[in-house]
């Protein structure tokens, strides 16, 4: 059994390392992080009837490249609170459900545990995607902001925490819960697909690895994005519904799905899955740890973690 120090300088490896990936994925993600929160709260506007493509041209000759990052500090700054949050939440999960060894954690256990990982990292990342979407979003009904530190200010003061910060939490679990054990069951399937019939899962190679993941990230999105969609709406305050009503997830879902149809609750569904691919998570499971998120662009993790990663057969 690890010592105490060796599960804390694992802990901090992984954490500094998952954050660094994440920190650079985003930068690379985030214009069409932007594109996709666009499209989702055009609602009637002339923009809703334009594409993905349409609309990152209409960003750059109207608004100018840099429009595209508008609000990238939030989720910057809270990739290492999310990554913490993450780690530590699945490692808990792990130790109340299973005494043994973490590597022999039955497949329930684990999704269990990412499902609770899930709702602990919905408090993190609450506050970051409101802030990010009300700096993103191009609705003319939509409060503008100098910056991302005006926003989080305004917001807390005009707000306050639980109907401002936290605006659209219960649609942010919609989507961090069934998404979390989507993200895990397409990783598992692809492990399973990909690993060799008289082979074992942890001979796969890199490549293997980065296809269960990118199958992973796709269905992570894919799988919850009409929460996601109710989420952008609500928190950006471009959810259509009349003032004084509060809007409730189901309130958002049933007024979109009757304004603008099913098409409406996957706006911005195809871009966002298409870049998942290539940047959202792959997930390794390593002996003596936890499965923690990691992405393509981190495998800076591996140095960290296990120097003989691909050499040992771990």
């Amino acid at each position: 059994m690890a010592s105490i120090s060796e599960m804390l300088r694992q802990g901090r490896n992984d954490i500094l390392a998952g954050s660094a990936g994440g920190m650079t994925c985003k930068v690379f993600e985030y214009p069409l992080d932007t594109v996709k929160v666009q499209m989702q709260t055009a609602g009637g506007t002339e923009l809703a009837g334009l594409g993905a493509v349409s609309l990152l041209r209409h960003n750059m000759r109207v608004h100018g490249f840099l429009r595209l990052y508008h609000g990238i500090a939030s989720p910057l700054a809270g990739s290492m609170a999310e990554n913490a949050m993450l780690f530590v939440s699945f490692g808990l999960a792990q130790r109340l459900m299973h005494d043994g060894p973490k590597e022999t954690m039955s497949v329930p256990q684990t999704v269990a545990a990412s499902l609770f990982a899930g709702v602990a990292v919905s408090t993190v990342l609450t506050p970051v995607e409101l802030v990010k979407c009300r700096m993103q979003t191009l609705s003319e009904g939509a409060v503008r902001y100098k910056s991302t530190a005006d926003c989080l200010v305004r917001t807390l003061r005009e707000e306050g925490l639980m109907h401002g910060l936290y605006r659209g939490h219960t649609s942010m679990l919609a989507r961090e819960c069934p998404g979390n054990v989507a993200w895990f069951g397409g990783y598992e399937i692809g492990c399973w697909a990909l690993t060799p019939k008289d082979g074992r899962r942890s001979d796969l190679p890199p490549w293997a690895v980065c296809m269960s993941g990118a199958l992973a990230g796709m269905l992570y999105w894919g799988v919850p994005f009409p929460a996601d969609v109710v989420k952008s709406k609500i928190q950006t305050g471009t959810h259509g519904l009349p003032a004084g009503v509060e809007p409730t997830i189901a309130r958002v879902f049933q007024h979109t799905l009757q304004e603008e149809g099913v098409r409406g609750l996957y706006r911005g569904c195809g871009i966002t899955v298409t870049r998942a691919a290539p940047g959202n998570g792959t997930r390794s499971r390593r002996p003596r740890t936890a499965v923690v998120p990691t992405n393509v662009f981190a495998f800076a993790q591996l140095c960290f973690s296990c120097r003989t990663r691909w050499r040992c057969g771990c």
